[in-house]
């Protein structure tokens, strides 16, 4: 009868190791499967990441292209209007002197000085 209540005791304790190793080996299983599930929502986040600054990077790059094309032509329209202006002016220029010698030469054949408005 000892023997038996040895041998049941025995058995329980067993029994009850037993159930705390499952019990462990799930926490230590329930664990993994959670740490390897962060490890690939992480990776994913930084692939994410990576492709979006890669995204916002190019986009810069195309923007900057943009506006450094659109500020030269913006200069160049500028240079062209600035060269039309100088062009403009100097025949305006051109064309009163040319008005001017006329003048004078047209008072000269007929007596006058064309400045003072005067017979000399």
């Amino acid at each position: 009868r000892l023997q038996d209540l040895r041998n049941y005791a025995k058995e329980k304790r067993d029994e009850e190791k037993r159930q705390h190793q499952n019990e462990l080996d799930s926490m230590e299983n329930y664990y993994k499967d959670q740490f390897s599930l962060l490890a690939e929502a992480i990776s994913q986040e930084r692939q994410e990441l990576k492709a979006r600054e890669k995204f916002q990077a190019q986009t810069l790059h195309k923007v900057k292209r943009e506006l450094r094309s659109k500020m030269e032509k913006e200069i160049q329209q500028l240079q062209n209007m600035i060269t039309q202006n100088d062009d403009d002016a100097f025949f305006r220029e051109l064309e009163a002197e040319r008005f001017r010698a006329r003048l004078q030469l047209a008072s000269l054949q007929y007596g006058r000085n064309p400045f003072s408005g005067q017979i000399s």
